[in-house]
């Protein structure tokens, strides 16, 4: 679950909502900056569906005691996380070995994962399925630099649907989550970039300007929320709370 905090309420959105934004960028993504388009559906399934772990987590979401709010994405106790991840990338495997493969290196490419003993062992686990599924696709030496693009694809378009769901639609810079004030994270991966970071900026509400714009045209993604009032929580609980919160749909352009 993204949670968004505001005085009055928290605006929460489903992990597998905001892959289903990231999926739509990925079926925008220019030809050009693909490369190898033998693997493109692989990849676009696996953007779709990259976050598809999260579907029972954030069917029934829990309260943080410590923080007072629901447990977000970036707080969520690691045990039932990783257990979840690991059946994820299992489900997505049976759909796509090879999209699995791109979910199980993104996942296992969190930085906290080496700090936890569960987290220590879900990598070993994922280095297992992906020795396995790199002989079973033939992967070797040569084709690392595209399975590397194809990550990083998948990365930066989880980053960017990110941009817009943990931001407060038509914030300014300002006010922008302190992970984008700079731009999109790693993006200057990217050769088109001159390997300088991808910016971004809320022209309005409804508007999401991306420089520079690696997609085939401007297009519109759906965002869709629940906002949970505070004071509503705090009669009847988390768990009725979300259940009676109707989902709120808000279109956003993404723009040049």
């Amino acid at each position: 679950m993204i949670v968004r905090e505001t005085p009055s309420s928290f605006t929460c959105i489903g992990q597998h909502d905001h892959a289903h934004i990231s999926g739509v960028m990925a079926d925008h993504w220019l030809g050009v900056y693909f490369g190898d388009a033998s693997r493109r559906d692989d990849v676009t399934l696996a953007v779709y569906e990259h976050d598809r772990a999260w579907i029972p987590l954030d069917a029934e979401p829990l309260w943080n005691e410590q923080t007072q709010a629901p447990y977000s994405f970036l707080d969520f106790p690691p045990a039932p996380r990783l257990h979840h991840y690991e059946q994820g990338i299992t489900e997505l495997e049976n759909l796509s070995p090879y999209a699995g493969l791109l979910s199980s290196l993104h996942y296992t490419g969190f930085p906290e994962m080496a700090k936890l003993a569960a987290g220590r062992e879900f990598l070993q686990q994922e280095a297992g399925r992906q020795q396995r599924l790199r002989r079973q696709l033939g992967i070797n030496a040569s084709g690392q630099t595209t399975l590397d693009f194809h990550v990083q694809l998948l990365k930066f378009l989880d980053r960017l649907s990110l941009y817009l769901c943990m931001n407060e639609p038509g914030a300014d810079k300002e006010h922008e989550h302190p992970w984008y004030k700079g731009g999109i994270p790693f993006s200057d991966y990217f050769d088109f970039t001159d390997h300088q970071l991808i910016q971004t900026k809320w022209a309005s509400r409804t508007q999401v300007q991306v420089v520079p714009f690696p997609f085939d045209e401007a297009f519109c993604v759906t965002l869709p929320c629940k906002e949970l009032r505070k004071n509503e929580l705090a009669d009847v609980g988390l768990a009725e709370c979300f259940q009676r919160a109707p989902i709120q749909k808000l279109p956003v352009w993404i723009t040049e």
